[in-house]
Protein backbone atom coordinates (compact mmCIF):
# COMPACT_ATOMS: atom_id res chain seq x y z
CA UNK A 1 0.00 0.00 0.00
CA UNK A 2 1.19 3.12 -1.06
CA UNK A 3 1.96 6.53 1.15
CA UNK A 4 -0.78 8.93 -0.17
CA UNK A 5 0.22 13.24 1.10
CA UNK A 6 -2.23 13.93 3.51
CA UNK A 7 -3.99 17.30 2.07
CA UNK A 8 -4.53 20.28 4.17
CA UNK A 9 -6.96 22.17 1.48
CA UNK A 10 -10.11 23.84 2.42
CA UNK A 11 -11.47 21.34 5.21
CA UNK A 12 -14.75 22.15 6.70
CA UNK A 13 -13.36 22.66 9.84
CA UNK A 14 -10.99 25.41 8.09
CA UNK A 15 -13.67 27.03 6.72
CA UNK A 16 -15.69 27.25 9.79
CA UNK A 17 -12.01 28.73 11.71
CA UNK A 18 -11.79 31.13 8.66
CA UNK A 19 -15.30 32.43 8.87
CA UNK A 20 -15.05 32.70 12.98
CA UNK A 21 -11.84 34.70 12.64
CA UNK A 22 -13.24 36.82 9.82
CA UNK A 23 -16.46 37.48 12.20
CA UNK A 24 -14.21 38.12 15.32
CA UNK A 25 -12.09 40.98 13.48
CA UNK A 26 -15.03 42.67 11.50
CA UNK A 27 -16.60 42.76 14.76
CA UNK A 28 -14.35 44.06 16.73
CA UNK A 29 -12.82 46.57 13.85
CA UNK A 30 -13.34 50.28 14.97
CA UNK A 31 -15.75 51.61 12.64
CA UNK A 32 -16.15 54.74 14.76
CA UNK A 33 -12.39 55.46 13.60
CA UNK A 34 -13.09 54.75 10.23
CA UNK A 35 -16.19 57.32 9.91
CA UNK A 36 -13.65 59.72 11.36
CA UNK A 37 -11.01 59.09 8.77
CA UNK A 38 -13.85 58.88 6.21
CA UNK A 39 -15.50 62.50 7.28
CA UNK A 40 -18.70 60.20 7.40
CA UNK A 41 -21.50 59.03 9.37
CA UNK A 42 -22.73 55.39 9.12
CA UNK A 43 -26.48 55.38 10.36
CA UNK A 44 -26.80 51.66 12.42
CA UNK A 45 -28.02 49.54 9.34
CA UNK A 46 -25.10 50.88 6.87
CA UNK A 47 -22.95 49.34 9.95
CA UNK A 48 -24.27 46.37 9.55
CA UNK A 49 -23.56 45.49 6.09
CA UNK A 50 -20.08 47.19 6.19
CA UNK A 51 -19.19 44.76 9.16
CA UNK A 52 -20.48 42.18 6.56
CA UNK A 53 -17.94 43.41 3.72
CA UNK A 54 -14.97 43.76 5.84
CA UNK A 55 -16.10 40.19 7.16
CA UNK A 56 -16.44 38.57 3.31
CA UNK A 57 -12.58 40.98 2.99
CA UNK A 58 -10.91 39.14 5.88
CA UNK A 59 -12.21 35.41 4.55
CA UNK A 60 -11.42 36.33 1.05
CA UNK A 61 -7.77 37.62 2.85
CA UNK A 62 -7.28 34.39 4.34
CA UNK A 63 -7.92 32.15 1.49
CA UNK A 64 -5.49 34.36 -0.59
CA UNK A 65 -8.57 35.27 -2.84
CA UNK A 66 -8.06 38.84 -4.35
CA UNK A 67 -10.83 39.07 -6.70
CA UNK A 68 -12.80 38.30 -3.67
CA UNK A 69 -11.00 41.32 -1.54
CA UNK A 70 -11.33 43.33 -4.60
CA UNK A 71 -15.20 42.78 -4.96
CA UNK A 72 -15.58 43.47 -0.72
CA UNK A 73 -13.42 47.02 -1.27
CA UNK A 74 -15.50 47.91 -3.76
CA UNK A 75 -19.04 46.94 -2.19
CA UNK A 76 -17.59 48.93 0.94
CA UNK A 77 -16.49 51.73 -1.35
CA UNK A 78 -19.98 51.87 -3.42
CA UNK A 79 -22.02 52.13 0.17
CA UNK A 80 -19.87 55.22 1.41
CA UNK A 81 -20.63 56.58 -1.83
CA UNK A 82 -24.12 56.18 -1.48
CA UNK A 83 -23.89 57.62 2.22
CA UNK A 84 -22.48 60.25 0.72
CA UNK A 85 -24.86 60.97 -1.51
CA UNK A 86 -27.57 60.26 0.48
CA UNK A 87 -26.51 63.08 3.39
CA UNK A 88 -27.37 65.69 0.27
CA UNK A 89 -31.10 64.69 0.23
CA UNK A 90 -34.11 65.66 1.91
CA UNK A 91 -35.07 63.27 4.52
CA UNK A 92 -37.88 61.68 2.33
CA UNK A 93 -35.45 60.91 -0.13
CA UNK A 94 -33.06 59.42 2.42
CA UNK A 95 -35.40 57.05 4.05
CA UNK A 96 -36.29 56.15 0.24
CA UNK A 97 -32.75 55.89 -1.33
CA UNK A 98 -31.73 53.50 2.28
CA UNK A 99 -34.41 51.35 1.22
CA UNK A 100 -33.76 50.91 -2.56
CA UNK A 101 -29.89 50.52 -1.16
CA UNK A 102 -30.59 47.91 0.89
CA UNK A 103 -32.76 46.01 -1.39
CA UNK A 104 -29.95 46.37 -4.39
CA UNK A 105 -27.43 44.90 -1.17
CA UNK A 106 -29.35 42.10 -0.46
CA UNK A 107 -29.88 41.27 -3.98
CA UNK A 108 -26.26 41.28 -4.69
CA UNK A 109 -25.56 39.56 -2.02
CA UNK A 110 -28.18 36.21 -3.35
CA UNK A 111 -27.16 37.48 -6.63
CA UNK A 112 -30.76 38.21 -7.67
CA UNK A 113 -29.39 40.67 -11.14
CA UNK A 114 -33.63 40.98 -11.68
CA UNK A 115 -34.11 42.95 -7.99
CA UNK A 116 -30.68 44.79 -8.52
CA UNK A 117 -31.99 46.17 -11.91
CA UNK A 118 -35.01 47.06 -10.13
CA UNK A 119 -33.68 48.23 -7.61
CA UNK A 120 -31.29 50.61 -9.60
CA UNK A 121 -34.26 51.83 -11.31
CA UNK A 122 -35.63 52.91 -8.32
CA UNK A 123 -32.95 54.73 -7.14
CA UNK A 124 -32.98 56.65 -10.58
CA UNK A 125 -36.01 57.87 -10.28
CA UNK A 126 -35.68 59.05 -7.29
CA UNK A 127 -32.30 61.62 -8.72
CA UNK A 128 -34.68 62.45 -11.39
CA UNK A 129 -36.99 63.67 -9.00
CA UNK A 130 -34.60 65.38 -6.61
CA UNK A 131 -33.68 67.33 -10.18
CA UNK A 132 -36.87 68.35 -11.36
CA UNK A 133 -37.74 69.51 -7.88
CA UNK A 134 -34.42 71.69 -7.87
CA UNK A 135 -34.22 72.76 -11.43
CA UNK A 136 -38.40 74.70 -10.48
CA UNK A 137 -37.17 75.65 -7.29
CA UNK A 138 -36.57 79.41 -7.10
CA UNK A 139 -33.33 80.35 -4.84
CA UNK A 140 -34.69 81.96 -1.85
CA UNK A 141 -34.79 85.72 -1.10
CA UNK A 142 -33.37 85.48 1.91
CA UNK A 143 -29.63 83.92 0.46
CA UNK A 144 -26.81 87.00 0.75
CA UNK A 145 -25.71 89.13 -1.96
CA UNK A 146 -22.07 88.97 -2.43
CA UNK A 147 -20.00 90.12 -4.96
CA UNK A 148 -17.53 87.03 -5.45
CA UNK A 149 -17.64 85.39 -8.56
CA UNK A 150 -19.63 82.44 -7.96
CA UNK A 151 -18.67 78.50 -9.34
CA UNK A 152 -21.85 77.22 -9.74
CA UNK A 153 -21.25 75.94 -13.94
CA UNK A 154 -18.97 73.42 -12.04
CA UNK A 155 -21.01 72.34 -9.15
CA UNK A 156 -22.26 68.58 -9.70
CA UNK A 157 -25.94 70.15 -8.93
CA UNK A 158 -28.54 67.32 -8.77
CA UNK A 159 -30.36 67.55 -12.18
CA UNK A 160 -32.22 64.71 -13.80
CA UNK A 161 -28.87 63.41 -15.45
CA UNK A 162 -27.25 62.77 -12.23
CA UNK A 163 -23.96 63.59 -10.45
CA UNK A 164 -21.80 63.19 -13.02
CA UNK A 165 -23.20 65.25 -15.37
CA UNK A 166 -22.62 69.16 -14.14
CA UNK A 167 -24.30 72.42 -15.23
CA UNK A 168 -23.27 73.13 -18.04
CA UNK A 169 -19.77 75.08 -18.93
CA UNK A 170 -19.57 78.41 -19.79
CA UNK A 171 -16.80 79.37 -22.62
CA UNK A 172 -16.49 82.91 -21.00
CA UNK A 173 -17.00 81.42 -17.35
CA UNK A 174 -15.47 83.02 -14.32
CA UNK A 175 -14.70 79.25 -11.95
CA UNK A 176 -11.27 77.91 -12.13
CA UNK A 177 -12.36 75.18 -14.13
CA UNK A 178 -13.91 77.29 -16.90
CA UNK A 179 -11.30 79.52 -17.09
CA UNK A 180 -8.65 77.03 -17.46
CA UNK A 181 -10.47 75.09 -20.45
CA UNK A 182 -10.84 78.26 -21.87
CA UNK A 183 -7.02 79.25 -21.41
CA UNK A 184 -6.29 75.95 -22.96
CA UNK A 185 -8.30 76.07 -25.76
CA UNK A 186 -6.36 78.75 -27.05
CA UNK A 187 -3.28 76.59 -27.83
CA UNK A 188 -5.68 74.73 -30.28
CA UNK A 189 -3.46 74.30 -33.67
CA UNK A 190 -6.75 72.85 -36.09
CA UNK A 191 -10.33 73.70 -34.56
CA UNK A 192 -11.42 76.58 -32.66
CA UNK A 193 -13.72 75.97 -29.81
CA UNK A 194 -17.07 78.35 -28.52
CA UNK A 195 -20.14 78.05 -26.41
CA UNK A 196 -22.19 75.90 -29.23
CA UNK A 197 -19.64 73.57 -29.14
CA UNK A 198 -20.09 73.20 -25.59
CA UNK A 199 -23.63 72.98 -25.23
CA UNK A 200 -23.44 70.15 -28.05
CA UNK A 201 -21.24 68.08 -25.74
CA UNK A 202 -23.17 68.53 -22.97
CA UNK A 203 -26.24 67.34 -24.66
CA UNK A 204 -24.79 64.50 -26.47
CA UNK A 205 -23.70 63.23 -23.12
CA UNK A 206 -27.31 63.66 -21.66
CA UNK A 207 -28.98 61.66 -24.32
CA UNK A 208 -26.82 58.62 -23.85
CA UNK A 209 -27.51 59.24 -20.39
CA UNK A 210 -31.64 59.28 -20.62
CA UNK A 211 -31.09 56.35 -22.93
CA UNK A 212 -28.93 53.61 -21.23
CA UNK A 213 -28.66 55.10 -17.72
CA UNK A 214 -24.94 55.66 -18.13
CA UNK A 215 -23.30 59.26 -17.39
CA UNK A 216 -20.31 59.68 -19.15
CA UNK A 217 -18.87 63.20 -17.67
CA UNK A 218 -18.51 65.77 -20.25
CA UNK A 219 -15.64 67.18 -18.44
CA UNK A 220 -13.97 64.01 -19.30
CA UNK A 221 -14.22 64.65 -23.21
CA UNK A 222 -13.33 68.15 -22.66
CA UNK A 223 -9.73 66.76 -21.32
CA UNK A 224 -9.80 64.35 -23.96
CA UNK A 225 -9.59 67.35 -26.07
CA UNK A 226 -7.34 69.23 -24.30
CA UNK A 227 -5.08 66.18 -24.48
CA UNK A 228 -5.20 65.87 -28.29
CA UNK A 229 -4.44 69.36 -28.13
CA UNK A 230 -5.61 70.03 -32.29
CA UNK A 231 -9.18 71.07 -30.69
CA UNK A 232 -10.49 67.79 -32.35
CA UNK A 233 -11.46 64.45 -31.06
CA UNK A 234 -9.05 63.02 -33.59
CA UNK A 235 -11.59 60.64 -34.73
CA UNK A 236 -11.02 60.62 -38.36
CA UNK A 237 -9.44 57.85 -40.36
CA UNK A 238 -8.92 59.60 -43.60
CA UNK A 239 -7.23 62.61 -42.09
CA UNK A 240 -4.20 60.62 -40.54
CA UNK A 241 -1.79 62.23 -38.18
CA UNK A 242 2.11 62.81 -38.10
CA UNK A 243 2.53 59.50 -35.81
CA UNK A 244 -0.02 57.65 -38.37
CA UNK A 245 -2.89 57.14 -35.85
CA UNK A 246 -6.56 58.87 -36.12
CA UNK A 247 -6.52 62.78 -37.07
CA UNK A 248 -9.00 66.13 -37.19
CA UNK A 249 -11.58 65.62 -38.26
CA UNK A 250 -13.05 69.02 -39.46
CA UNK A 251 -16.85 68.20 -39.29
CA UNK A 252 -17.39 68.77 -35.62
CA UNK A 253 -20.98 67.00 -35.53
CA UNK A 254 -19.25 63.61 -36.61
CA UNK A 255 -16.17 64.43 -34.34
CA UNK A 256 -18.58 64.49 -31.47
CA UNK A 257 -20.74 61.85 -32.30
CA UNK A 258 -17.76 59.37 -33.00
CA UNK A 259 -15.88 60.09 -30.10
CA UNK A 260 -18.82 59.55 -27.93
CA UNK A 261 -19.32 55.99 -29.78
CA UNK A 262 -15.91 55.22 -28.60
CA UNK A 263 -15.85 56.70 -25.36
CA UNK A 264 -19.04 55.24 -24.78
CA UNK A 265 -18.52 51.47 -25.96
CA UNK A 266 -14.82 51.49 -23.87
CA UNK A 267 -17.08 52.14 -21.15
CA UNK A 268 -18.85 49.54 -21.43
CA UNK A 269 -16.59 47.60 -22.08
CA UNK A 270 -14.51 48.62 -18.70
CA UNK A 271 -18.17 47.88 -16.91
CA UNK A 272 -18.21 44.13 -18.21
CA UNK A 273 -14.56 43.17 -18.52
CA UNK A 274 -12.89 46.26 -15.65
CA UNK A 275 -12.30 43.28 -12.94
CA UNK A 276 -10.54 40.76 -14.99
CA UNK A 277 -8.57 44.07 -16.87
CA UNK A 278 -7.71 45.16 -13.14
CA UNK A 279 -6.46 42.10 -11.59
CA UNK A 280 -4.03 42.21 -15.17
CA UNK A 281 -2.50 45.80 -14.17
CA UNK A 282 -1.98 44.67 -10.37
CA UNK A 283 0.02 42.06 -11.30
CA UNK A 284 2.06 43.62 -13.85
CA UNK A 285 2.98 46.98 -11.82
CA UNK A 286 6.78 45.74 -11.86
CA UNK A 287 6.52 46.65 -15.60
CA UNK A 288 7.98 49.66 -17.11
CA UNK A 289 4.85 51.43 -17.99
CA UNK A 290 2.43 49.30 -16.05
CA UNK A 291 1.10 51.38 -12.73
CA UNK A 292 -1.92 51.89 -10.60
CA UNK A 293 -5.15 49.84 -10.23
CA UNK A 294 -6.07 49.57 -13.59
CA UNK A 295 -8.73 52.86 -13.48
CA UNK A 296 -11.19 53.34 -16.85
CA UNK A 297 -8.37 56.14 -18.16
CA UNK A 298 -5.81 53.03 -18.31
CA UNK A 299 -8.68 50.92 -20.35
CA UNK A 300 -9.63 53.92 -22.59
CA UNK A 301 -5.77 54.60 -23.36
CA UNK A 302 -4.55 50.63 -24.23
CA UNK A 303 -6.14 48.42 -26.75
CA UNK A 304 -8.55 47.09 -24.91
CA UNK A 305 -12.48 45.62 -25.72
CA UNK A 306 -15.12 48.47 -27.83
CA UNK A 307 -18.71 47.60 -27.11
CA UNK A 308 -19.47 49.32 -30.62
CA UNK A 309 -23.50 49.87 -30.60
CA UNK A 310 -23.51 51.42 -34.04
CA UNK A 311 -21.83 48.22 -36.20
CA UNK A 312 -23.12 45.95 -33.44
CA UNK A 313 -19.78 44.06 -32.49
CA UNK A 314 -17.43 44.45 -30.05
CA UNK A 315 -13.93 45.38 -31.67
CA UNK A 316 -10.14 46.07 -29.94
CA UNK A 317 -8.41 49.27 -30.15
CA UNK A 318 -6.77 52.15 -28.00
CA UNK A 319 -7.93 55.85 -27.83
CA UNK A 320 -4.41 56.16 -28.35
CA UNK A 321 -1.09 54.80 -28.65
CA UNK A 322 0.67 56.83 -26.40
CA UNK A 323 1.20 54.75 -23.60
CA UNK A 324 0.77 57.23 -21.13
CA UNK A 325 -2.03 59.13 -22.48
CA UNK A 326 -4.57 57.88 -19.97
CA UNK A 327 -2.33 59.16 -17.06
CA UNK A 328 -2.50 62.60 -18.63
CA UNK A 329 -6.10 62.76 -19.44
CA UNK A 330 -7.09 61.64 -15.75
CA UNK A 331 -4.98 64.72 -14.49
CA UNK A 332 -6.73 66.98 -16.79
CA UNK A 333 -9.85 65.89 -15.76
CA UNK A 334 -8.77 66.50 -12.49
CA UNK A 335 -8.56 69.80 -12.96
CA UNK A 336 -12.04 70.58 -14.80
CA UNK A 337 -13.42 68.29 -11.95
CA UNK A 338 -11.95 69.48 -8.80
CA UNK A 339 -10.03 66.04 -8.63
CA UNK A 340 -13.01 63.50 -9.16
CA UNK A 341 -11.27 61.00 -11.35
CA UNK A 342 -10.88 58.09 -9.05
CA UNK A 343 -14.44 58.97 -7.61
CA UNK A 344 -15.71 58.53 -11.37
CA UNK A 345 -13.57 55.72 -11.55
CA UNK A 346 -15.78 54.12 -8.45
CA UNK A 347 -19.52 54.71 -10.32
CA UNK A 348 -18.13 53.26 -13.52
CA UNK A 349 -16.39 50.54 -11.65
CA UNK A 350 -19.24 50.06 -9.91
CA UNK A 351 -22.28 49.70 -12.25
CA UNK A 352 -23.29 46.08 -12.49
CA UNK A 353 -21.68 44.13 -15.15
CA UNK A 354 -25.15 42.51 -15.69
CA UNK A 355 -25.78 46.17 -16.54
CA UNK A 356 -23.56 46.28 -20.00
CA UNK A 357 -24.36 42.56 -20.59
CA UNK A 358 -27.95 43.78 -20.91
CA UNK A 359 -27.47 46.86 -23.17
CA UNK A 360 -25.16 44.92 -25.40
CA UNK A 361 -27.84 42.16 -25.61
CA UNK A 362 -31.01 44.32 -26.55
CA UNK A 363 -28.94 45.33 -29.48
CA UNK A 364 -27.73 42.49 -30.54
CA UNK A 365 -24.14 41.99 -29.24
CA UNK A 366 -22.29 38.90 -27.79
CA UNK A 367 -19.85 40.20 -25.27
CA UNK A 368 -17.04 37.69 -25.92
CA UNK A 369 -14.65 35.83 -23.45
CA UNK A 370 -11.56 38.23 -23.42
CA UNK A 371 -7.78 37.23 -22.15
CA UNK A 372 -6.08 40.60 -20.83
CA UNK A 373 -2.08 40.10 -20.86
CA UNK A 374 0.86 42.54 -20.03
CA UNK A 375 2.36 43.35 -24.01
CA UNK A 376 5.48 45.42 -24.95
CA UNK A 377 3.88 47.62 -27.38
CA UNK A 378 3.50 51.36 -25.87
CA UNK A 379 4.47 54.04 -28.19
CA UNK A 380 5.97 57.80 -27.09
CA UNK A 381 4.35 60.96 -28.40
CA UNK A 382 5.77 60.53 -31.78
CA UNK A 383 4.50 57.01 -32.22
CA UNK A 384 7.52 55.48 -31.99
CA UNK A 385 8.13 52.27 -30.03
CA UNK A 386 11.83 52.53 -28.81
CA UNK A 387 10.41 53.54 -25.44
CA UNK A 388 9.72 49.19 -25.32
CA UNK A 389 6.95 50.19 -22.24
CA UNK A 390 4.16 47.71 -21.19
CA UNK A 391 0.36 48.52 -21.61
CA UNK A 392 -2.53 45.54 -21.03
CA UNK A 393 -4.10 44.64 -24.05
CA UNK A 394 -7.44 42.24 -24.36
CA UNK A 395 -8.18 40.31 -26.89
CA UNK A 396 -10.09 37.40 -27.85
Amino acid sequence: MKWKEPSFGATPMLKALTTANAHRKAKAFDLAAEQKKQKLNYPDWAQTWMRKYKEDWYIAQANGDEAGMRKAQKLAEGLRSKLREMATMPKWAQEQMQKETVRWMIAEASGNIKQKLAAEEAGRAIREKLGLINTSTKVPLEEPVTNEPKDEPTKNVKTPAGKWIPAEFQYNGSSEAEKYFKKQSKKFIKQKWNQEKIHNLWEATKSIEKTYHIQIDPRLLLAIIIQEGTGSFDTSSTNRAADGQHGVETNYAKDLVKAHNLIFGKMLGYIYYGEEFRQVVIKNNNLKGIKGKGDIYQYCNWKTPIVRMNSKRVDYGPYAGHGTWGRDVKSIYDKLSNKESDNYDLYLSSISKSTAQNIASSEGIKLPVITFKALQNAQDSHGSYKIKEWTVTGER
